[in-house]
């Protein structure tokens, strides 16, 4: 069954009957794409690719979450730019080798935005169970360290929100990771 990006977007935000696993799927192509070029541009090793991975589902989750189409974006383009953003970050935040410098041109292009797929697979497990999985899965500080990690604060951000220490976060945020492989 094929369903237009704006409703399964809907119904992810809704928690009704799909899950995130569509969008995932869907736009597979662009998280790969996208990890990629950021590992080519910031030669960046094969090791680092689950975390880079990662940053991006993460990322388009947050965009599948906030989208509007009535902001005039299309979802390709409005996934494309958060993803690439949050991979940006997530290397200046951990120090990598230029990451000071500009952002290289060809990083922004030749990825994969608003293609419409011929077959969108839809789940059964709604969004509301996906959640539900990875509360059960963490820890109540794991729980709220990744509701603010989604949220795009810092290390250091969390850890003055929780007042707990920021390797506590890091450490946290480590054991989030591992989890959700496993889960995901």
């Amino acid at each position: 069954m094929i369903k237009d990006i704006d409703i399964l977007l809907k119904d992810v935000q809704n928690g009704i009957s799909l899950s995130f696993d569509s969008v995932y799927t869907l736009y597979l192509p662009l998280i790969e794409s996208a990890v990629s070029k950021c590992m080519k541009a910031y030669s960046i090793s094969e090791s680092e690719r689950d975390d880079l991975s990662q940053e991006a589902a993460l990322a388009l989750y947050k965009a599948a979450m906030a989208y509007d189409h009535k902001k005039g974006v299309s979802f390709g383009l409005y996934a494309k730019i958060c993803i690439q953003n949050r991979i940006i970050s997530y290397i200046r935040s951990n120090g990598k080798k230029n990451s000071t410098e500009e952002v290289p041109y060809e990083f922004y292009f030749d990825i994969p935005g608003d293609d419409t797929p011929e077959q969108l697979v839809i789940s059964d497990e709604s969004f509301e169970e996906l959640r539900s999985k990875i509360d059960d899965s963490l820890t109540d500080f794991e729980c709220s360290v990744f509701h603010l990690y989604l949220e795009d604060l810092s290390y250091e951000d969390i850890s003055r929100a929780l007042s707990r220490p920021k390797k506590s976060v890091d450490n946290a945020i480590v054991r989030i990771k591992a989890k959700l492989r496993k889960l995901l």
